[in-house]
């Protein structure tokens, strides 16, 4: 190990840890505050202010992780978190690095796109496609309350990602 990449093994360390903290915060029922009845998907904007700050292919890499840690817990899912994570990371870090400016602004942007397209694609493929009774209404008062709430919870994520990441900055 050179000396020069400690401080990046250690910024990885930690975020994978971050991750890791996230996903059983979100997971476990009850260790984080509904709101509404809904739960704040954590990983989501975790993973975005992660990816907002790494490369392309780190950001993959955190992606998949989360991912990997959602699906490991979910009912139904079939990988879907992963590949959806996986995704977005790697074109969030993308646009970050070439084209959007790395504000809270755009990660509120990038939060509530991908909390509402996560959403409403697990809606249509595991809620709407398998029981269209009521499906509409589930929408309404779950999946849509969840993206607003994801956020919400998604501002904070990204005023604690910041610092590790520019403390860790080389």
């Amino acid at each position: 190990m050179i000396k020069e990449n400690f401080p990046i093994y250690v910024k990885r360390i930690i975020l994978a840890v971050i991750i890791v903290l996230a996903a059983i915060l979100q997971n476990t029922p009850g260790a984080f505050p509904q709101f509404f009845g809904t739960n704040a998907l954590i990983l989501i904007p975790v993973v975005i202010s992660v990816a907002m700050f790494e490369s392309e292919t780190v950001s993959l890499a955190f992606g998949l992780e989360a991912g990997i840690l959602w699906d490991i817990v979910s009912v139904r899912g079939h990988y879907f978190h992963s590949v959806i994570l996986c995704i977005v990371a790697f074109f969030i870090s993308m646009l970050v690095r070439r084209r959007i400016r790395n504000t809270l602004f755009s990660s509120m942007v990038f939060t509530f796109a991908t909390a509402f397209i996560h959403n409403t694609l697990y809606w249509v493929f595991f809620v709407l496609i398998p029981n269209p009774q009521g499906a509409m209404g589930v929408y309404f008062t779950f999946y849509l309350l969840s993206c607003i709430y994801t956020l919400i919870v998604g501002i904070a994520v990204y005023l604690i990602i910041r610092p590790v990441e520019r403390v860790f900055k080389v």
